[in-house]
């Protein structure tokens, strides 16, 4: 039953994935092409975990949980900079300047170089069971700062969303992120649940953040001749 759990979550992902690719080819936003690379990961991330007890532990198993710890410290800090682009697509004007955008890119890396070091090397991993679920964890766990960085840094930007833009989805996520992540003694399946509501808030923030919204210039009416009206 908790690999049908986290099988229903790689779905969730998934389809989370596509909708992404489609806002960001759609709004031609960068950034959002961020969040849909943390989600396709979490796809990877959810899917092995729902195949663990199919496959059995092993050599196989082993090796399919290591790019479960690249994806978290990997690409979960990019979710900084998706931060500071939807802040300045909806119109957020600390957002707007470069350099901003750069400390928040220099956070990202440095977030990255963090759990490289601390979470994708260095760790023995052995088979961990959760219900019928099976997966590799590591033997001494510890507290995956990029990833707490990461939501903390959401949890604020979505609170100047909510604030100054009216845009609630980047806080509500965040907090429900962290909340099941904070949870103590709390399954892996509490957390992961986490993620598949924060990565929809951040799909819904990024719709938002389209044509017409505060920050983004509408793009102007044509006359019948083809022509745009003058300014006024």
């Amino acid at each position: 039953m908790t690999s049908l759990v986290f099988a229903v979550f790689a779905l969730a992902h998934l389809c989370l994935t596509l909708w992404l690719v489609w806002l960001a080819a759609t709004r031609r936003s960068a950034h959002t092409w961020l969040v849909a690379l943390v989600a396709a990961g979490l796809v990877y991330d959810n899917g092995i975990v729902a195949i663990g007890s199919t496959l059995g532990a092993g050599d196989l198993l082993y090796a399919l949980n290591l790019p479960r710890f690249l994806v978290h410290a990997l690409v979960t800090p990019l979710l900084v900079v998706f931060a500071v682009g939807a802040a300045r697509d909806l119109g957020l004007g600390w957002a707007r300047g470069r350099a901003v955008h750069a400390a928040f890119r220099l956070l990202a890396l440095a977030l990255i170089a963090h759990g490289l070091a601390t979470e994708a090397v260095g760790h023995t991993l052995v088979p961990d069971r959760e219900g019928d679920a099976l997966r590799y964890s590591a033997a001494e766990s510890s507290v995956p700062i990029p990833s707490v960085a990461a939501v903390v840094v959401l949890i604020l930007v979505g609170a100047a969303l909510l604030v100054r833009a009216r845009s609630a989805w980047m806080l509500a996520g965040a907090v429900f992120m962290f909340a099941t992540a904070a949870a103590p003694s709390a399954p892996l399946a509490v957390g992961n649940l986490g993620e598949v509501v924060l990565i929809a808030g951040l799909a819904l923030t990024a719709r938002e953040a389209g044509p017409g919204r505060a920050g983004t210039p509408a793009r102007p009416a044509r006359t019948r001749s083809g022509a745009a009206p003058p300014s006024r």
